[in-house]
């Protein structure tokens, strides 16, 4: 069993923070989405805290920061594991205050503080009559994001911007945009058929303080994943499932397209085999694109999702449970991680296994000694399917060869913008 110890920090000025740890009880974390069809939403977090002391009763004059600014000041999560090698600590949560909740009992109370991340930011700014140039979907995400009106996020340290280049090109804008900032960029992820959201944990480092707003192009691989399995008896390397949750059903099921164009054209194809078994499901978008990436889009959008199939929607962890190297990894995992899953269901002699992709966390924290700051801590990963995506050459997940190969379009080889070791243009775009 692993000793996993959690720190807790608000900067309550603004500026440095302060260490709540030691009266923590428990954290719940929660970012991606359940599905690989599901938008990405605002990611959350709710601390809950004693304050038997009056250290933060919100509102209050004598409180110690209850009568200070507190919505909107900066809250970080941290883990660490004892005897691990890890030389940094695994940030897996950064956020900002949204609400303080205040429960009174006798000679008692208890504070819970609830945290969003930066989505909450991008939903409240706007673009306002602003006109764009034809670009790749991840050039115009960062201009966005560089507007004066929206400015977020801005900094280095810490790192808070991941920006892949993207595969697709939005066109040139006709008529000027205004929107809210969240709302635009997801719609040049649907554009990229890529993932737009505020990621976290991931390698830790001096300037990983997690809340990086990520934007992942369409075929960008995974990063090495760790095995999960029902077995009682694993090797290392490996952690036991505490409970797998298989999805066999129509919900991720289309077999024709609708998809609006920038020059609003429709595009619309079928999968006729698919229709005559299943009837026909109609999965509709409006594009970013030209008419002829969007169609391209649609006809392999069909191809991934024109059968059921089973997956394994989601995977239950104990964190703590597992070896001191395979917890230190687990809580590296965050959205875009890969995992190995494998089943045997009872009364079978086949075990059922497959590669996921993370899409969604969620990590339930509940301190176990509030002097240490011992945690336990149980993860849910909901998962897709890694062939629900295009073929990388070289990829440890997505490795595998398809029946297809993806669209032409797919040769930016996973640039990324501004980053140190792939953020130099490849020779064609």
């Amino acid at each position: 069993m692993a000793t996993i110890v959690t720190t807790v920090e608000i900067a309550f000025d603004g500026t440095i923070f302060v260490d709540i740890s030691d009266r923590t009880t428990k954290v719940r974390i929660k970012y991606g989405r359940r599905r690989i069809l599901d938008e990405f939403s605002t990611g959350t977090a709710s601390i809950t805290i004693e304050n038997r002391d009056n250290f933060l009763t919100p509102g209050h004059s004598d409180s110690t920061y209850g009568n200070t600014q507190l919505i909107n000041r900066e809250v970080r999560v941290s883990t660490a594991v004892t005897g691990g090698t890890d030389s940094h600590s695994t940030y897996l949560w950064r956020g900002f205050i949204a609400d303080v909740d205040y429960t009174a009992g006798q000679q008692t109370s208890t504070v819970v503080i609830r945290t969003v991340d930066g989505f909450d930011k991008l939903a409240k700014a706007s673009i306002f009559n602003q006109s764009f140039s034809e670009a790749y979907t991840g050039v115009r995400i960062a201009e966005i994001l560089d507007l004066a009106s929206v400015n977020y996020p801005n900094s280095t340290n810490p790192e808070d911007r991941s920006i892949d280049l993207g595969a697709i090109k939005a066109t040139a804008t006709s008529s000027a945009v205004t929107a809210t900032a969240l709302d635009y960029c997801k719609q040049l992820a649907r554009t990229e058929n890529g993932r737009f959201l505020v990621n976290h944990a991931g390698t830790p480092s001096a300037t990983n303080k997690g809340g990086i707003l990520s934007f992942f192009e369409i075929n960008n691989a995974t990063e090495a994943g760790i095995t999960i399995s029902d077995a009682v008896t694993l090797p290392s390397g490996s952690v036991e499932a505490k409970k797998l949750q298989l999805e066999w059903g129509s919900e991720q099921l289309f077999n024709s397209y609708e998809f609006t164009a920038s020059d609003s054209s429709i595009q619309t194809g079928s999968a006729s085999s698919s229709i005559t078994k299943y009837g026909e499901r109609v999965i509709k978008r409006t594009l970013l694109s030209d008419a002829t990436a969007s169609d391209e889009a649609g006809t392999y959008f069909i191809y991934l999702h024109n059968e059921p199939a089973l997956r394994a929607s989601s995977v239950m962890v104990d964190i703590d449970s597992a070896t001191t190297a395979d917890a230190e990894q687990m809580l590296h995992v965050h959205v875009m991680s890969a995992l190995s899953l494998s089943y045997l269901p009872p009364g079978s002699s086949t075990t059922l296994t497959g590669e996921y992709v993370i899409e969604g966390v969620d990590l339930d924290i509940q301190v176990r000694d509030m002097a240490t700051n011992a945690s336990k801590i149980r993860g849910i990963y909901n998962t897709a399917s890694a062939d629900a995506g295009f073929w990388i050459l070289g990829d440890t997940v997505l490795g595998s060869f398809p029946t297809i190969l993806a669209p032409s379009w797919l040769v930016t080889g996973g640039f990324r913008l501004d980053d140190p070791d792939r953020g130099v243009l490849p020779v064609t775009l």
